[in-house]
């Protein structure tokens, strides 16, 4: 069963090397909305930013991508795991995902759907 805080990476990481992490409730609505952390630049989006030693994945500074189109249904994600395409890793703590939704509650590159997913759910305030 999925949770919010889980993590998990595409099999093939060939397509996309990235730690993807739940920021939603699926106990609330039938679709995941994800965040993955990438390699921190100042080009990237500054709403969070993680530091090595926040998650056992960390291995340099990173920041947590808000920008892509995170949306997975619940189904699709169970399905992918069961069949091996997504590899569960370590949940991220309490308190890093506290400040990974603080971050979506801040964050300019979140999709308004998504956000209205966190909003609903009561995760994050309207801005």
């Amino acid at each position: 069963m999925a949770r919010i805080g889980d993590t998990f990476r595409l099999h093939n990481n060939v397509i996309d090397n990235h730690l993807h992490i739940i920021i939603s409730d699926p106990s609330l609505n039938t679709n995941l909305v994800t965040a993955n952390f990438t390699s921190w630049r100042i080009d990237k989006d500054q709403s969070c930013i993680i530091e090595v030693g926040e998650h056992s994945f960390i291995r340099n500074r990173s920041c947590v991508d808000y920008r892509r189109e995170n949306l997975i249904s619940l189904v699709d994600y169970e399905r992918f795991l069961k069949s091996g395409d997504l590899v569960s890793h370590e949940p991220v703590s309490t308190e890093l995902l506290k400040r990974i939704l603080c971050g979506a509650e801040i964050s300019p590159f979140i999709t308004f759907g998504n956000r209205q997913i966190l909003v609903d759910q009561g995760l994050i305030d309207v801005e």
